[in-house]
């Protein structure tokens, strides 16, 4: 898997991010990491702009959460009793959920996607939900391409840092791993505990 992903974006450049994007955008876990160090190398080469890349992220994510929206806006029964097992949702909590999302859905769709944890039900459930097509699209758009500037920066300084760190001090390189290992841990460590919470609610 790894190795097709760097093929295709090492092969077709801003077309293989898209694509990686795209998949992702369907609410496929997937690793994206691989198409933001093809970005960065992509920058550091002076090919394309970090503007641009973070444009073709954002679009090709969208064009991914558009893709299962309308998929699931199509109201086939099938397709959505498939989608409601995946979410393990029962049908009385639907009409919740719809109203939910009919008030709240253009803050909740950017924070999720921002958040990243919760991103695939609710992309999932923005669709079942028959949510407000044209707010879908613009917070989707707002939440993809925060959260796009974010990773682009924060891969393009991040690899700087840690390529000036291993030349300086390997010590410090080892460090600076570790450190980011543990802000990751704890992060993830504080939204299971939340979301645990809320489900004992």
């Amino acid at each position: 898997m790894i190795s097709f992903l760097k093929y295709l974006v090492e092969r077709f450049g801003l077309i293989g991010i898209f694509l990686i994007l795209f998949i992702e955008g369907l609410g496929i876990p997937f690793p994206t990491q691989i198409a933001y160090l093809g970005a960065v190398a992509l920058i550091n080469l002076h090919k394309y702009s970090p503007f641009t890349l973070i444009m073709v992220i954002s679009l090709g994510n969208l064009c991914g959460n558009l893709t299962i929206n309308l998929l699931l806006r199509s109201g086939r029964s099938s397709i959505i009793n498939i989608f409601e097992k995946i979410l393990k949702i029962k049908k009385e909590t639907l009409l919740s959920v719809n109203n939910f999302f009919v008030k709240y859905g253009i803050f909740a769709v950017p924070i999720a996607r921002i958040i990243g944890v919760p991103r695939t039900p609710v992309i999932f459930l923005a669709g079942i939900s028959k949510m407000n097509f044209y707010e879908y699209v613009i917070s989707s758009f707002i939440g993809d391409t925060i959260w796009a500037t974010f990773y682009v920066y924060f891969y393009w300084y991040g690899f700087s840092l840690f390529k000036f760190l291993y030349k300086k001090d390997i010590n410090l390189f080892w460090l600076a791993i570790l450190l980011l290992a543990t802000i990751v841990v704890l992060v993830w460590a504080i939204v299971l505990k939340i979301l645990t919470k809320k489900k004992k609610v």
